[in-house]
């Protein structure tokens, strides 16, 4: 049995032309259809739940509160019947001919069969000449980690036999959207690969998910699966936001020491007020990057946001402790104020990750 997931968002116009047509090629194959929407603003998982209630081969999964193709896939991979699990985009850019030879590949040889636009057949179709480059960049670049090589290691169009799946699903990192990709990173290298040759087709209706968070998505993959092991990503991403936190504590300070000081040489007083609002304005400005980036696949929302912001305050009092400790310290002995406030704020970035780890976005 075939089992083929749609992962889809915002494809309502989509998704009712493309079904009869996935039917019509597998009407000689045992299989069902997975739509896994993640809670479209269009209304799609609305729209596949009319045209699936008449269909006893088509399946409707909505997802709230989850949001990402790669674990869209997985979670319909892992709610299938199917023995060949498959996967494609639902906005017309893929072939929906080529099914059946990818089923028949899987079927007859196991492993992974994907549709692909760079063999000898295959085509990107319209693509102009950067999104080609980049396309090229990033395989070349993805290439180079995966255990089990293929000319199109980025394709969304691939089947799989569920046994290889359940093989590798343990070690699986399921961040941004191509989840073939953290299929041949993780699989034996002596998994069999098919590559049929596809035209990548022009999208039929809405617009191209390829954003800038999606290639940032990719590149923070390709760091998890080379150094994450060592040093997390998370971590990596937080001290980033540090050193930007930096920059806005540094900022901050010098404009609050001049309203302090009032023309004048500044007292040791001014210099602790403006050190203490600096230290808050780049708390408050951390936490507001580190919810949208860092932690983002445990974004905090409404109320739980400000919970989390207060939690946040709490675990960084210590830090901020350190980070005035260390500062005054200095000061008081002589180091120049600029470096006296850049190795203060240093001071207490793991104790803050830590702690944020631990109370803030506990879940993360």
């Amino acid at each position: 049995m075939l089992s083929l997931i749609l992962p889809t968002y915002n494809e309502a116009e989509n998704i009712p032309d493309l079904l009869p047509k996935i039917r019509s090629v597998l009407k000689g194959i045992p299989h069902e259809v997975i739509i896994v929407d993640d809670d479209s603003p269009d209304g799609t998982w609305r729209i596949a739940q009319q045209i699936a209630h008449d269909l006893g081969d088509v399946h409707v999964i909505r997802r709230i509160g989850r949001r990402g193709l790669s674990s869209a896939v997985i979670e319909g991979f892992l709610s299938a019947k199917g023995d060949v699990l498959a996967v494609m985009d639902a906005d017309g850019q893929h072939d929906v001919a080529l099914l059946t030879t990818l089923h028949a590949a899987v079927a007859e040889h196991g492993g992974i069969a994907i549709g692909s636009r760079y063999v000898s057949g295959g085509s990107v179709g319209e693509w102009d000449e950067r999104r080609y480059m980049l396309s090229r960049i990033a395989t070349r670049m993805a290439l180079a980690l995966c255990a089990v090589k293929a000319k199109d290691p980025m394709s969304g169009f691939f089947a799989v036999d569920r046994t290889s799946f359940e093989e590798v699903l343990p070690r699986l990192n399921p961040k941004g959207f191509k989840i073939l990709l953290d299929l041949l990173v993780h699989m034996p290298k002596t998994t069999p690969v098919t590559e049929s040759p596809f035209i990548f087709a022009t999208r039929r209706h809405g617009e191209s998910k390829l954003s800038r968070r999606v290639q940032l998505e990719f590149l923070e993959y390709l760091y998890d699966v080379s150094f994450g092991n060592w040093i997390p990503l998370t971590f990596v991403k937080y001290c980033i936001v540090g050193g930007f936190g930096v920059g806005v504590h540094l900022t901050s300070y010098k404009l609050l020491s001049i309203f302090f000081a009032h023309g004048l040489p500044l007292t040791e007083t001014g210099f602790s007020l403006a050190l203490l609002g600096a230290i808050e304005t780049a708390i408050i400005f951390n936490f507001w990057l580190n919810n949208l980036w860092t932690f983002a696949h445990a974004k905090l929302q409404g109320m739980g946001m400000v919970k989390g912001f207060l939690k946040y305050n709490l675990a960084c009092g210590f830090g901020a402790l350190a980070n005035y400790a260390v500062s005054t310290y200095l000061y008081s002995y002589g180091l120049g104020e600029i470096t006296s406030v850049i190795v203060g704020a240093c001071a207490g970035i793991v104790w803050n990750y830590t702690m944020s780890r631990a109370f803030a976005w506990k879940n993360a």
